[in-house]
């Protein structure tokens, strides 16, 4: 029988920074898609559904879900390779990699509470997905 080793190799470092990469791309893709669209209609059906369809054609929003596919199968391929409960807590680097990469191209605010509070969500993932023998 084959045992699983705790080291994480180069490959599995590479799928989780693609994965990282694309989730965050995925985010700002679909941020500035919805900012060219305006809110989401929640008062009338007819101007939702309209609004649905827009996302369809809006180009933003299609490089966001071609983002997103990318990321789902290197997702598998992460979960193939790694402990689903060591894998999973890595994905909350994304809190970071989103929070930072808005701040820098999409010129939003951020604060000293939120660089607090992304710091302990990535602790908290390194914690969670550090191997330890057993």
């Amino acid at each position: 029988m084959k045992r699983k080793s705790n080291a994480i190799h180069w490959d599995v470092i590479g799928l989780f920074a693609l994965l990282l990469l694309c989730d965050t791309a995925a985010q700002l893709f679909f941020k500035q898609g919805v900012n060219k669209l305006g809110e989401f209609p929640t008062d009338n059906v007819y101007a939702a559904l309209h609004y649905a369809a827009s996302l369809g054609s809006n180009q933003m929003v299609l490089f966001g879900i071609g983002a997103l596919l990318i990321a789902f199968f290197t997702w598998l391929a992460i979960i193939a390779r790694v402990d689903l409960s060591k894998a999973h807590p890595i994905t909350c680097l994304s809190f970071g990699t989103v929070t930072l990469c808005s701040t820098w191209l999409l010129h939003e605010p951020f604060s000293l509470r939120q660089a607090v509070g992304v710091a302990l969500i990535m602790l908290g993932a390194y914690i969670a997905s550090e191997h330890t023998s057993s």
